[in-house]
């Protein structure tokens, strides 16, 4: 794929944020709408350098406006903030946070993300982000909000395992669908892959107990599940829960370890 030129910009960011966001093509035309073009959005701090920097491939949710880049830095909501407060606080790793946007068909989360190439996503992001910061391939999470855990055939239950590309380090799926069609597609994800699902009960209903039966009943002994409901506040909890989902999973995956003093 040949990606369109590179466009910085850290307009719609502090002006001391040291981080600056890429916009870049990549199926374009699956996904978007005829006039629309480079779906593909990376957040990386500056003067990353060559040490490799773990990444978060983010899914979005249903999109019935058509918004370009949702949560990252389009449609009203940004978790660009969130990453930099993370950059700031000294207490994780610096990474990258990435995403595609799907305009074309999005307003129903069962159709989102079909077929989506979670290895082809890491490469575009890769080539796009070159000279400006490296991807650790062995750090990639793999994260979906909303609709992006609804579709069995795409989104996070996609089956990047088939893509002969390194596995992701977690799945994180936060608010999806959460039903028993789920549970199965989430339960066919290699044994080595764990599962972070983080949600809420104030809104939109969900089957938690089927969801859990189905994906028991496909667990390996030695896969590790995480379901966590948590309590965001405001008048949306749907939406409050995920800049919290992507602080927590942050600070767990790539916390920063403490020097001792005295170590070798």
């Amino acid at each position: 794929m040949v990606c369109a030129p590179l466009a910085f910009t850290v307009a719609s960011l502090p002006a001391r944020s040291h981080a600056a966001t890429v916009y870049f093509a990549h199926a374009d035309e699956q996904y978007l709408r005829a006039t629309q073009h480079d779906a593909g959005a990376a957040l990386a701090p500056d003067n990353a350098g060559q040490t490799p920097l773990p990444l978060v491939v983010f899914l979005h949710g249903t999109n019935p406006n058509g918004d370009m880049h949702l949560w990252l830095g389009g449609g009203g909501h940004d978790l660009r903030p969130v990453a930099l407060r993370l950059y700031q606080s000294k207490k994780v790793q610096p990474f990258i946070l990435a995403g595609p946007s799907q305009t074309r068909a999005a307003s129903r989360g069962r159709r989102l993300w079909t077929r989506f190439d979670f290895g082809a996503f890491i490469d575009d992001v890769a080539r796009a982000l070159d000279g400006h910061a490296v991807v650790d391939r062995d750090a990639v999470v793999f994260m979906g909000h909303s609709g992006a855990g609804c579709n069995v055939n795409g989104g996070i239950a996609s089956d990047f395992w088939s893509q002969n590309r390194p596995l992701p380090r977690a799945l994180i799926a936060v608010d999806p669908c959460m039903d028993a069609d789920l549970g199965v597609a989430l339960g066919r994800r290699p044994a080595r892959v764990p599962l972070w699902l983080m949600w809420q009960s104030r809104m939109w209903p969900r089957e938690p107990a089927a969801f859990r039966s189905a994906l028991a009943a496909r667990r390996p002994a030695e896969r590790i599940d995480r379901i966590e409901e948590l309590n965001p506040t405001g008048p949306n909890p749907h939406d409050a829960i995920l800049p919290l989902a992507l602080e927590r999973a942050a600070r767990a995956l790539f916390a920063k370890r403490e020097a001792h003093d005295g170590a070798s």
